[in-house]
């Protein structure tokens, strides 16, 4: 296909679009028939010009009835005015395939579809008017775009990770803290926080090392993202040996239950530790606190308030649970 010409009685327009463009170009006579297809669109369209030439798009592509990009269309021809379609909202209206040695997940090209009616006055000096469809294929910037958010999600993961434990780190607390206290606002819920210390755990590392503490730190984190399984639920490094367990839509029972459970499992596990005073084992020591509705809390507090609680916790002996509450915050 050398020409428009070919296609059309009408040669005082064949120069208006080249045939072999390195994108997509159709071209629609008033009757919003195909006047004209290149040989890029034909081939990822994988049909011949005698398939859609003098046939509606609708004809062709049956698909495109009530579609956007009909849509798209009348309203250019209504208004004169060009019409872009992007990828983001549009990523695929027509049918183009991508060569099978570039396919990966997607078949479909990803397309930018410009639709550009011929302006009334050139219209006026032609037999009739016409509209031009370009479609550019923007696949490579579509992969391109997914990489780079990939490559940035996974750079935010680490950022908020604690190398050690593989828990989410102090940035990610504070984070989370936030926005589920937020979120507790909104829904009229509840939120427990509940903080973990290892009990004893500087006679642990002079006993046993500082690699055998940093795998006891690990196996106490693992425990606790086992007890604490829901999807919303966060578990966090706090720092040195203190662990941060957040539980969305938990009153002070259901925390009190996930921290007397976790105290067992890690006594379950078990590592021994000479140099507790209060067992052969390793423990653990947890302060629970609750924002409820009637007493919400600003992240800072919560956390003091978990922070008080453990404290009450090791001085009535360790190896359990004390819980405070907001109302005992101005005490």
């Amino acid at each position: 296909m050398n020409s428009l010409s070919k296609y059309t009685s009408c040669p005082c327009w064949s120069g208006w679009a080249l045939d072999h463009l390195q994108l997509g170009l159709l071209v629609l006579n008033a009757q919003r028939q195909v006047v004209f297809a290149n040989e890029w669109f034909l081939r990822h369209a994988a049909i011949t010009a005698e398939d859609i030439v003098q046939k509606t798009l609708i004809e062709v592509f049956p698909q495109f009835e009530r579609s956007h990009f009909i849509m798209f269309l009348t309203q250019a021809l209504t208004s004169g005015f060009p019409a872009l379609l992007s990828q983001s909202l549009h990523p695929a209206p027509f049918p183009l395939y991508l060569p099978s040695a570039q396919r990966s997940q997607d078949k479909l090209l990803r397309q930018s579809i410009r639709i550009i009616p011929m302006g009334f006055g050139i219209a006026s000096t032609m037999d009739q008017r016409y509209t031009m469809i370009q479609i550019t294929d923007v696949t490579h910037s579509v992969l391109r775009e997914r990489l780079l958010k990939a490559q940035a999600s996974k750079l935010q993961g680490i950022a908020n990770l604690d190398v050690l434990t593989g828990l989410g780190n102090r940035r990610e607390l504070d984070e989370k803290l936030a926005q589920e206290l937020r979120l507790a606002t909104r829904e009229n819920s509840t939120l427990a926080l509940v903080m973990f210390d290892i009990d004893y755990f500087k006679q642990f590392n002079d006993l046993y090392g500082h690699l055998a503490g940093d795998e006891c730190l690990r196996r106490v984190a693992d425990t606790l993202r086992e007890v604490c399984r829901r999807p919303q639920d966060v578990v966090a490094r706090f720092g040195g040996e203190e662990i941060v367990v957040i539980l969305p839509k938990t009153d002070r029972a259901g925390a009190m239950q996930v921290a007397n459970e976790a105290l067992q499992q890690v006594r379950h596990l078990p590592i021994p530790h000479a140099g507790s005073m209060v067992s052969d084992v390793l423990t653990l020591s947890a302060g629970v606190a609750v924002s409820d509705p009637a007493h919400a809390l600003t992240p800072k507090a919560l956390l003091e308030l978990a922070d008080r609680a453990l404290y009450a916790a090791k001085a009535s002996g360790r190896n359990r649970v004390c819980v405070d509450n907001a109302q005992n915050l101005a005490e």
